[in-house]
């Protein structure tokens, strides 16, 4: 048969091998010739990127005309000034995802107007800004999917229940500056966004029944002509506390919580406080993802407990071999389970993982001691597909070169991550 040249294949398959290229080697493509650098700017290819901009200052207008070839929707912006930011705005029209990673301005939020198919916004310091001026130009993109605001200073009920006026609302994240958000403004809110699925919140300073009151149906105390109706039942999927001191939920929020499917709880000080981790098991029945993310311990104090997780996260957290054993009982179908950066367990309880785990597919063991023994245990997790051993000074290249001959390469290993603190910071 005739040897073909691979620039004589079709353009499909061309822009399909290059979906697997990283944006430095597409860059390396797109310098050989002018057939390439078409291809290159393909919008299949940058769908799903983020442009950081970091400094617009030396960007010429072929640069923008690149970017606007490429289609490219979501934009990361650092420390830019409101003319700066107007040429963003102006020059990528189709921008559907923004993060502002800097000290905002009031003037700042005003140049996202142009963007009329704006889906997601994350604020990242919204510390110089006052809450009226955040939720008075929110309240424009009523097509908004995705919200989250950091730094945020709530100066009372009012300004954040003009939410509700965000109908699309999917995802909504609130990490207040002083952490707590105005639980009635909270209530008044979660309860007329239909479409709402995820939640994240910080609330170092709400106690319990602060917090559950956020979570029970509203009495009318906003009256207004044009009033949106309240739905009788949350149907949240996701939810993520941070920073808390108080672990519980009250009987009436967790029934309004029980189409929950995944719970995070970050930086959480009581865990062990009124048995929190048995009650979630317990009260929440689809609950099928547990994220503990450097918080304090817990030991259950129940019997096992019958339930559907299949991910669990304990990171940067003490947990005890019993807690494995409990949680091995209590969670038959284990999937995924991540242990970086955690903690109080020793090795043979890692050993026994095939025995308590079988179902195991991904596991992570990043920055955790592991030697080539229990290495080679478990490699009798026949599941397994994904393994993180990466940070990991007791483990050599021999050693983990028997391993992949033992699993004949069935299973990814993971060797490498950038050493950074991974503890997530917010207010």
């Amino acid at each position: 048969m005739p040897v073909i040249q691979w620039l004589q294949l079709p353009q499909e398959v061309l822009l399909h091998i290059f979906t697997y290229l990283s944006p430095a080697e597409k860059a390396n493509v797109r310098a050989t010739c002018s057939y390439l650098r078409t291809l290159v700017d393909h919008p299949s290819l940058w769908r799903n990127s983020v442009i950081v901009f970091k400094s617009i200052r030396i960007f010429n207008a072929r640069f923008w005309d690149t970017l606007q070839s490429r289609k490219i929707s979501s934009v990361e912006v650092t420390r830019v000034t409101l003319k700066q930011f107007k040429k963003i705005t102006s020059s990528l029209p189709d921008l559907t995802s923004v993060t502002m990673d800097s000290c905002l301005k009031g003037e700042i939020l005003q140049g996202l107007r142009p963007l009329v198919n704006l889906q997601r916004l994350h604020l990242t310091d919204c510390s110089n800004v006052t809450d009226q001026d955040i939720f008075s130009e929110i309240a424009l993109f009523q097509q908004l999917t995705h919200l989250s605001l950091c730094g945020v200073s709530f100066s009372g009920v009012l300004p954040l229940t003009s939410i509700i006026l965000l109908k699309n609302l999917y995802s909504l994240s609130l990490h207040s500056k002083e952490g707590t958000v105005p639980e009635r403004a909270l209530q008044y809110i979660l309860f007329r966004l239909p479409k709402l699925r995820e939640l994240s919140l910080a609330v170092g300073n709400m106690n319990k029944w602060k917090l559950s009151l956020c979570f029970n149906v509203p009495d009318n105390f906003v009256s207004t002509a044009e009033e949106q109706p309240c739905i009788s039942r949350l149907q949240l999927h996701k939810l993520e506390l941070m920073n808390s001191g108080s672990a519980s939920l009250s009987n009436n929020a967790f029934d309004q919580l029980s189409t929950l499917k995944s719970v995070c709880l970050r930086h959480y000080n009581y865990l062990q406080h009124e048995e929190f981790i048995e009650t979630l098991l317990t009260k929440l029945p689809q609950l099928t993802e547990l994220r503990i993310e450097w918080a304090s311990p817990f030991v259950p104090i129940m019997s096992p407990i019958c339930s559907k997780l299949e991910k669990l996260s304990v990171v940067g957290t003490k947990i005890s071999n019993a807690t494995l054993s409990w949680i091995s009982k209590s969670a038959v179908q284990l999937k995924c389970l991540n242990l970086n950066f955690s903690y109080g367990y020793d090795e043979e309880m890692v050993k026994s993982f095939p025995r308590l785990f079988p179902h195991l597919q991904n596991l992570y063991l990043s920055n955790n001691r592991l030697n080539e023994e229990a290495l080679v245990v478990l490699a009798n997790l026949y599941s397994l597909r994904v393994l993180d051993i990466s940070n990991n000074l007791h483990l050599n290249p021999e050693a983990i070169l028997a391993f992949r001959k033992i699993t004949s390469n069935r299973i990814g290993l993971i060797l490498e991550r950038p050493i950074e603190s991974v503890k997530y910071c917010c207010w």
